[in-house]
C-alpha cells in the first residue's frame, strides 16, 4: 500500500521523484507514527496521507487531502510600488495549502473528508511553536504576488526592490514560481527536503544551500 501511494503521487505530479517519500521520513512533515517530531500520530503508519490522497482530493493539485483553512483574510505585508506601498495579495495557490497546518486553525490530524488521525502532542501548530505562523504574515516575506517581468525601470516597484525580471529569474534556472509566474511558500521552501537546515544558518525545507543564493535568484545585490 505504501508503494502505491507514492506510484499515485508521481503519476499526479505531486511529487517530483519515487525519492520525495523518503526524503519527507526524516523530516518534521513526517506526521506519521514513525515522525522524528514530539507532534506524530499515535497509530497512523502512512507518511504522505497527512497532505495528499489519491481520491476526493480536497484540491485537485497536487492532490491535496488535508483540511484547509477556513480563514478568509490574512494580516499581510505591504511592497512597494514606487513611492507607495501597498498590502501584499492574499495567499493562494500552494501557499493556501502550507497555511492549512501553519497557520494553526486547523488540527494537524484532520485530512478532510475522513476521520481525523489521533495525534501525540499539540492537536494543531501552536503560539511559539516551530513552524507556526499564525494569521499575522505581515513580518514576513510577502506571497502569491506575480513576479513582473521586463525591465525594472518599467516595471513598477521593481527597482526599489532590485527585483529581476521573470524571464531573467527563469532563464537561469531560478529557484521555483509556481505556474503563473507567482512567489510562493515553495519558491523558497521544499516540503519534501530539508537537506540544506543548518540550526541558525539555513532555514528549515531551503531550496538552496544557503540563504543568500535563495535570495539573489530574485534579488540584485544592493
Amino acid at each position: 500500500m505504501r508503494r502505491t501511494w507514492a506510484t499515485l503521487l508521481v503519476l499526479s505530479g505531486a511529487l517530483p521523484a519515487a525519492a520525495q517519500h523518503e526524503g519527507v521520513t526524516s523530516t518534521p512533515h513526517n506526521l506519521s507514527a514513525s515522525g522524528p517530531g514530539e507532534i506524530r500520530a499515535l497509530k497512523e503508519p502512512e507518511v504522505c496521507k497527512f497532505c495528499h490522497i489519491p481520491h476526493n482530493a480536497v484540491a485537485p493539485e497536487p492532490l491535496w487531502g488535508h483540511a484547509l483553512s477556513k480563514v478568509e483574510r490574512y494580516e499581510v505585508p505591504t511592497m512597494r510600488r514606487g513611492r507607495t506601498s501597498v498590502p501584499a495579495p492574499q495567499p493562494d495557490g500552494s501557499s493556501r495549502l502550507c497555511l492549512a497546518c501553519h497557520d494553526g486553525t486547523v488540527a494537524l490530524g484532520d485530512i478532510g473528508q475522513a476521520a481525523p488521525i489521533p495525534m501525540a502532542g499539540s492537536a494543531r501548530l501552536e503560539r511559539g511553536q516551530r513552524g507556526y505562523l499564525g494569521t499575522d504574515l505581515s513580518g514576513s516575506h510577502p506571497i502569491s504576488f506575480v513576479v513582473p517581468d521586463g525591465d525594472a525601470g518599467e516595471v513598477p516597484g521593481s527597482r526599489d526592490m532590485g527585483l529581476r525580471p521573470l524571464s531573467l529569474i527563469r532563464s537561469e534556472g531560478g529557484i521555483p514560481l509556481d505556474k503563473d509566474g507567482k512567489m510562493q511558500c515553495t519558491t523558497c521552501h521544499d516540503p519534501h527536503s530539508d537537506r540544506y537546515y543548518v540550526p541558525g544558518r539555513v532555514p528549515r525545507f531551503w531550496v538552496r544551500p544557503s540563504v543568500d543564493s535563495v535570495c539573489l535568484a530574485c534579488h540584485e545585490p544592493r
